[in-house]
């Protein structure tokens, strides 16, 4: 479980995430929305433990994050950037392997498990390619997979269907809800509001900072005061 409480952001003495808190349990898929700049990244961030905190705390299975390790939170955390973040110079299956060993994995055991992961995502016939011979949704299935080779409890993500077609971001809603299922607790950003109808299983609105709006049931989304409203914004721009 993470458990997130009275969470302070500041930079330049601006507020950025105000006194968040919130619970999550494994088998869920959680949505963050709202406006570009509202603070989604950065409290993704804050989970991980990528920027300092002005005050408040997160919480994985009552441990806190901050006090933990750079190698235990990787341990603990998976993180898919909006960008990938591969290695140019390193193939697929040496990006998966990369990070098993600077944790202490021989060379045997890290292949082994990179390339189980890799074929979970349909990447082994891809292994000795390099991440610039890839289309957006490989490089997406690849990143996730990286980002999994530890067996994190938590999967974050931000923004990611931004480089993906319609056929690659089906494939991704099927992975993310199978790993639901699996028992891992997933947190993304998203600005692809069909993306996020299809997969959540609650969705936080943040606004300045704040969380403003809340939903975990599909069947009264459409009446809340803040998540409506911008489901409906998002798809008038998507028509025209």
């Amino acid at each position: 479980m993470i458990k997130v409480s009275n969470l302070l952001v500041k930079y330049n003495n601006q507020i950025i995430i105000d006194t968040i808190s919130f619970d999550i349990y494994k088998n869920s898929i959680i949505s963050l929305i709202g406006e570009s700049g509202a603070g989604k990244t950065t409290l993704l961030r804050a989970l991980v433990g990528l920027i300092p905190l002005k005050s408040g705390e997160v919480l994985i299975d009552n441990i806190p994050v901050l006090l933990m390790n750079k190698k235990r939170r990787s341990e603990l955390i998976g993180y898919v950037f909006q960008h990938f973040n591969l290695f140019k110079n390193l193939t697929v299956l040496e990006n998966c392997i990369d990070p098993l060993l600077v944790h202490g994995f021989n060379y045997q055991d890290a292949n082994e498990k990179a390339i189980e992961w890799l074929n979970q995502f349909g990447m082994t016939d891809f292994k000795n390619k390099y991440p610039f011979n890839l289309s957006g949704g490989q490089q997406q299935r690849v990143a996730i997979a990286r980002s999994l080779c530890l067996t994190p409890k938590v999967l974050l993500l931000d923004e990611p269907t931004a480089s993906l077609d319609p056929k690659n971001t089906n494939i991704l809603i099927r992975i993310l809800k199978d790993l639901a299922k699996r028992g891992f607790c997933i947190i993304l950003a998203s600005q692809d509001m069909n993306f996020v109808y299809d997969v959540f299983d609650e969705i936080f609105y943040i606004d300045k900072g704040k969380i403003v709006d809340s939903c975990n049931d599909r069947n009264h989304l459409f009446e809340t005061n803040y998540i409506a409203p911008f489901f409906d914004k998002i798809s008038k721009k998507l028509k025209k």
